[in-house]
């Protein structure tokens, strides 16, 4: 049942208490992570607001701050896609973008509530978006602006805030919404959302995804915006940059347009596994040309990428790790930092930022063979949390044996490695590399093509060993485990 707007305002001035309550919980729960970046409590999702900004990484993402439960973060969709606030589905509430800041990536600082939705104009959820500063220096937050009577299928629309040099205090523009369906004149576009800010040449551009109706068929599609004024508060429409042609894909949702080196590169999350692609960008006419193409991650538990630069000029990516059941006082986390990259053969390749290893504890080191016919130990796991770094050599696969309730395991073999019920193909040789962190119920495999997997358990890793065997013939093993130290990592003056 859609709340009245008395309702939503008692829910906005109840927000800080009810993360403040739910905090308690959250951190008594054996199943959250430890070291992934989270909201003090309750539901959360996308990293939205991403920026490296006067010595800090600044984190924004979305918040349901009034509870925690399972399908908080849909508000806004039936489980149907149906947009109806009568219809039973409907959950009601509001989100907004919670805000923390770090210098590392690892220590973070939790901060005041950035945005709140502007409840007498029809808002009720802040959506993805971006944080950029608009050509006079000014901070500013993009994003999809949603409520009962702006859905996200055809009349939600794109609003912009201003805020102070800190981050910290932030108000809505005056010109909202700085950009809606009238941009597109006869061009007919639906499920437009998800804001990007690039800059290039001296000028500034936003990207939008969307879906394009046709005479002949449909596509989803990434749309280009060029500011039109200093403030980036007007914009005209450039046209569509690419598409996704011949895909039943309903949009191209949380879509980036990164420079890697010598190379444009654009990451999309097509209602699936999120993807990527490495060509030229022609910001005059519109047009991204594609040179090659692949996976960011092989798991569904990976969402919603966005993208940083910082001052040492490293491209830094997180996206939305999802997935959880059965948690108390949270829901969602965000993947580590990845820091971007592009090879010689024009592929994107993802590595953990060098600030994790500042994680790492006492070490362990195994090497020799691993067979079939008894488990061998690497090492003795604390509280769930490690990284492993491994070399294998083998004919058929290994497994990775975990201590947790269910005997979760790590598959690796020549052309694949599986975690859970989420698997990633790879180039199939007898030699593969990979890392791999440990973080209760977060799995996540950096593979040594450049790609990643990522994987959400249902029960947490938790104290004990970890083995290693065989599946088929003998396999040469090498690693190097490290127990991490989680302790401390996120404020716990709440917003002060």
């Amino acid at each position: 049942m859609l709340e009245t707007r008395e309702q939503l305002e008692e829910l906005l001035k109840n927000g800080v208490r009810d993360i403040e309550d739910a905090a308690e919980i959250a951190d008594k729960d054996p199943l959250r992570p430890r070291y992934h970046f989270h909201s003090p409590s309750q539901w959360m999702d996308d990293p939205n607001g991403i920026i490296y900004h006067k010595g800090y990484y600044h984190m924004m993402y979305s918040l349901n701050p009034n509870t925690s439960k399972h399908r908080a973060g849909m508000v806004y969709k039936t489980a149907h896609r149906v947009w109806d606030p009568r219809h039973e589905d409907w959950t009601g509430g509001i989100t907004v973008w919670g805000h923390a800041r770090s210098k590392d990536m690892v220590h973070w600082e939790h901060l005041p509530i950035a945005l709140y939705p502007v409840i007498e104009k029809g808002e009720h959820f802040i959506w993805f978006g971006t944080t950029a500063l608009n050509d006079n220096g000014t901070p500013i937050a993009v994003y999809t602006s949603v409520g009962p009577e702006k859905r996200p299928e055809d009349t939600a629309d794109q609003w912009l805030w201003f805020g102070d040099d800190d981050l910290l205090e932030w108000k809505p523009a005056e010109d909202n919404p700085v950009l809606d369906y009238d941009l597109h004149g006869d061009e007919r576009l639906t499920e437009w959302r998800d804001p990007f800010v690039v800059k290039h040449g001296g000028k500034g551009y936003l990207i939008l995804g969307a879906r394009r109706i046709g005479k002949e068929k449909n596509d989803a599609v990434i749309a280009l915006y060029e500011a039109r004024n200093p403030e980036y508060t007007e914009w005209s429409y450039k046209g569509v940059i690419f598409s996704l042609e011949d895909r039943e894909v309903p949009s191209c949702e949380c879509p980036n347009l990164v420079k890697i080196q010598d190379k444009w590169v654009i990451l999309v999350s097509p209602h699936g596994a999120v993807e990527y692609y490495v060509g030229n960008m022609d910001f005059e006419h519109a047009h991204f040309t594609v040179e090659s193409s692949g996976m960011v991650d092989f798991s569904t538990n990976f969402y919603a990428t966005n993208v940083l630069e910082d001052d040492r000029g490293r491209k830094i990516m997180w996206g939305a790790v999802e997935g959880f059941s059965n948690t108390k006082g949270w829901n969602g986390c965000v993947s580590l930092p990845r820091q971007l990259s592009v090879s010689q053969d024009g592929h994107l390749r993802q590595n953990p930022v060098e600030e994790l290893k500042s994680l790492r504890d006492d070490h362990t080191a195994f090497s020799g063979a691993v067979t079939s016919d008894k488990n061998q130990k690497l090492f003795d796991i604390r509280e769930g949390t490690a990284e492993i770094k491994l070399w294998v050599r083998l004919d058929s696969a290994i497994k990775l044996i975990l201590p947790s309730g269910k005997g979760e395991v790590i598959r690796i073999g020549c052309d694949f490695v599986s975690a859970g019920t989420k698997k990633a193909p790879w180039e199939k040789k007898d030699e593969h590399e990979l890392t791999i962190f440990l973080d209760r119920t977060v799995i996540e495999i950096f593979l040594d093509d450049g790609t990643c997997l990522t994987s959400v358990l249902p029960q947490a890793i938790t104290e004990g060993t970890v083995e290693a065997a065989a599946e088929g013939g003998p396999a040469e093993v090498k690693a190097d485990a490290y127990n991490l130290r989680c302790a401390d990592l996120f404020s716990k003056e709440l917003f002060r």
